[in-house]
């Protein structure tokens, strides 16, 4: 499982590379709707110095009442100054135009002076000769836009933050549920061969010395050893790139079907297996985890079986409208799933005490997903009637 690992983390990095290619998008846009205001600004201000001068050189009166009226309302934070560089008169700079002291006037030279890199302060000229000079500032609005982009990435970075968080979480919330549903499928697996070994240990111990019965018992636990060799591998592959073989899917489904027939008996089951396939298929598979899969499958179909003359079909056949696809069908006349379920009961740590699908489903879709590039889902269900299970494979 490695690879798909590796899968989800480059898909989070390619999401994290996306957010951050919009933010810069963002930035960018943003940064040229304030380069235009300011732009816009500076041609406002140009306009009030071209009349300020006019005015200013032919009436000081008209001077002043352009400054208080025009120039003071605007929404620049404004200094005009002596072609010396003497503070003159000021506006939105937060120090009252009144307020003379020395104090003021040194923050005011030093606010000319930030002013000045931001903005080249606009001479006031009348014909050639300059009478002043207006220094000026950005608005709130275009220090508000200024902002806005770095505001943007803070917001961001708090979203991924709380996001990976918050998947971290699940994550080993998932982890941690899949540690003990393994732990019970393991103890599940095993508990069947071990049993029916510490059965037949217990039958020769008992035994008469008859030679035929010895041999036919010694038969039943290497069978048993052989099943519990099967299950060591299977899981020995979880984790691993299991190597996928040519051959013909039916007969590890047969395999599987004929060791499910014996244990209806033990459990108490009236139920019949039908086989609903006459084709060979061959598809490259990996046989000891398919037969996981299948035998998962069939368990699940006999925990949702409580009526009599119980059924499962068994069906594979090609797909009519995909050439290389095989549909394998387990389909049940069990419980039942609620259609909100449907998705649910492949997730790790989903009850098993109230419906009976275990971590066997959550390792099932993953061994025909991850493993076999197919698909795992609920194709049908209905309450009280029964659930049909379909595997697709490709043949290719």
């Amino acid at each position: 499982m490695k690879w798909i690992y590796s899968y989800k983390t480059k898909f989070k990095g390619g999401l994290f590379i996306l957010a951050l290619i919009m933010i810069m998008i963002m930035f960018f846009y943003i940064e040229n709707i304030v380069s235009d205001l300011r732009k816009e600004s500076r041609e406002i201000l140009q306009m009030y110095a071209n009349i300020y001068a006019k005015v200013g050189s032919e009436d000081l009166s008209e001077f002043n009442f352009l400054f208080d009226e025009i120039i003071q309302k605007t929404n620049f934070p404004l200094i005009v100054t002596s072609r010396d560089g003497e503070p003159d008169i000021w506006k939105g700079i937060g120090i009252s135009p009144n307020d003379r002291s020395e104090e003021s006037l040194n923050v005011v030279k030093r606010l000319i002076k930030k002013m000045d890199k931001e903005s080249t302060p606009i001479p006031v000229k009348y014909s050639d000769t300059i009478l002043q000079y207006l220094h000026y500032g950005d608005s709130q609005l275009i220090k508000s836009l200024g902002m806005f982009p770095y505001l943007q990435i803070i917001g961001v970075g708090l979203f991924i933050l709380i996001g990976f968080i918050g998947f971290n979480n699940i994550r080993r919330s998932e982890q941690r549920f899949i540690w003990v549903g393994m732990a019970k499928e393991t103890a599940h697996q095993l508990g069947t061969p071990i049993s029916s070994l510490m059965g037949w240990i217990e039958i020769l111990k008992n035994s008469d010395g008859n030679k035929e019965k010895k041999e036919g018992i010694l038969q039943e636990i290497e069978s048993d050893i052989e099943r519990l060799n099967k299950i060591a591998n299977r899981f020995s592959l979880i984790g691993s790139h299991p190597e996928l073989k040519e051959g013909d899917i039916i007969e590890p489904i047969k395999d599987v079907i004929l060791y499910i027939k014996k244990r209806i008996p033990q459990i108490g089951k009236d139920v019949q297996i039908v086989e609903n396939f006459k084709e060979v298929y061959q598809i490259y598979f990996n046989r000891g985890l398919f037969e996981w899969v299948i035998e998962n499958l069939l368990k699940n179909s006999l925990d949702a079986i409580d009526r009599k003359n119980g059924s499962i079909i068994v069906s594979v056949s090609c797909d009519n409208k995909k050439e290389n696809q095989i549909n394998i069908d387990i389909i049940d006349n069990g419980r039942g799933i609620q259609k909100k379920y449907w998705k649910e009961i492949f997730k790790p740590g989903y009850s098993t005490k109230k419906r009976g699908w275990g971590l066997g489903l959550t390792l099932a879709k993953r061994i025909v997903e991850d493993y076999h590039k197919g698909a795992l889902y609920v194709k049908e269900s209905k309450i009280g009637e029964g659930t049909t299970m379909r595997i697709e494979l490709s043949r290719k």
